[in-house]
């Protein structure tokens, strides 16, 4: 053989080389472009980080983990895309002839003491000084259970959604070492329910979710809070009330007496439940979608069934990259595969200036027992980066990935 000829490959063998070319080419990124300094850091998860619309460095691209609060983005980007920017949850009252007062609930995630300080001091301008019973009408909402994933624990992360609930369905409170309980709060009067709750409870400052105490009187303790702290508010504005705290439902022909409509946005509201990653406003939000396509009352199979649809049809995934059936990430059987939440992101980006910060930059993170995510984006020259960590393992090594992540 001359020194200037090459030796020729036999065509089996240049079609391995040819096909070698298009497998470095075109393999899929979660084989090709992990990042060898964090694999002692990933023992049962992924990550992934994308660049100008291309993933630059991933593991387990396509598998699906536990993605814990991490999937409040999904529920806070269909509540912003189906309910609007801009939508508002009315609380409505009316007063029939006997003067019973009758609230209506819409499922406000935020109705809170001063809002309900504002709604009496509206009753009383309207010249209505005597009442005689409260009835609360919850029937917006049918719920069969609690959310999936809910220990109906004493913790207010665990409080359960109604129509009509009042300070995210948790009760604050002071217990004394001589057996007395006062509210911990200023904004939120002293109230019976904190008398009883707070026997059972040790001493100190608490905030606990209410239904993980027993009822009494044929009355949930989620409406009994929410009658309570409307007669004592109703009372410090001059308005006396002379019977009782009921549930029912408003009987045709009875008077509107007024529409209080939130200040708050459904913008406001997301960046609130991100910010504090409130369970109970993710699942109101969520539960609002369901009631918003289907009409009422509001169900968990309506709310998966639209939040599905928007999954499938606005985020272009499929059943094999999310699964979703609650919308706060208690649930353990919601799942997200790293590839799924970096499309998640990218169409997130017009509302990314709602997400928290942490470590200065925008991101949401993730927590259960063995499960540690983020999701966020890094911002380089105007640009936002989407990156998602979801680990589901025992060891939380998130900030170790986070750092080399954020270097790239």
């Amino acid at each position: 053989m001359g020194p200037n000829r090459m030796p020729r490959l036999k065509v089996s063998t240049l079609q391995a080389v040819v096909f070698f070319l298009l497998l470095v080419l075109f393999c899929p990124l979660s084989q090709a472009q992990e990042h060898p300094g964090l694999q002692q850091h990933v023992i049962h998860g992924g990550y992934a980080l994308s660049k100008n619309g291309k993933i630059v460095v991933a593991r387990n691209m396509e598998k699906t983990f536990i993605p814990a609060s991490t999937i409040k983005l999904i529920t806070s980007l269909a509540a912003l895309e189906i309910l609007g920017p801009n939508y508002h949850f009315t609380t409505r009252l009316f007063f029939d002839r006997e003067q019973n007062l009758y609230i209506l609930g819409s499922g406000d995630p935020f109705l809170v003491s001063e809002k309900v300080t504002s709604i009496a001091k509206s009753v009383a301008g309207l010249g209505i000084m005597a009442i005689r019973d409260i009835i609360l009408d919850d029937s917006a909402f049918a719920l069969e259970g609690d959310a999936d994933g809910s220990e109906n624990s004493q913790n207010p992360y665990d409080a359960d959604c109604s129509a009509l609930a009042v300070n995210f369905n948790a009760l604050p409170l002071d217990v004394l070492r001589n057996s007395k309980v006062r509210s911990s709060e200023p904004q939120t009067p002293y109230l019976p329910l904190m008398g009883r709750i707070g026997q059972a409870l040790n001493d100190g400052r608490q905030r606990v979710n209410v239904n993980a105490f027993p009822d009494q009187g044929g009355l949930s303790n989620t409406l009994r809070y929410c009658g309570e702290l409307f007669q004592t508010i109703l009372r410090q504005q001059g308005v006396e009330m002379t019977g009782a705290i009921k549930q029912g439902k408003i009987p045709p022909g009875t008077t509107a007496l007024l529409d209080y409509v939130a200040p708050e946005t459904v913008s406001d509201l997301v960046r609130s439940c991100l910010l504090a990653s409130n369970n109970f406003m993710a699942n109101q939000l969520y539960l609002a979608l369901g009631r918003a396509r289907y009409g009422p009352p509001a169900t968990w199979e309506k709310s998966q069934l639209t939040v599905n649809a928007f999954i499938r049809d606005q985020l272009h995934l499929q059943p094999t990259q999310v699964t979703m059936v609650e919308g706060s990430g208690l649930s353990r059987k919601n799942r997200i595969s790293p590839e799924a939440m970096i499309q998640v992101l990218e169409t997130f980006k017009p509302y990314a200036s709602l997400l928290p910060q942490k470590y200065g930059v925008p991101m949401k993170s993730g927590t259960l027992t063995d499960v540690y995510c983020y999701a966020g984006y890094f911002k380089r020259d105007q640009a936002l980066n989407p990156f998602v960590i979801l680990l589901n393992q025992k060891t939380n090594h998130r900030d170790q990935i986070f750092k080399t992540l954020y270097r790239l």
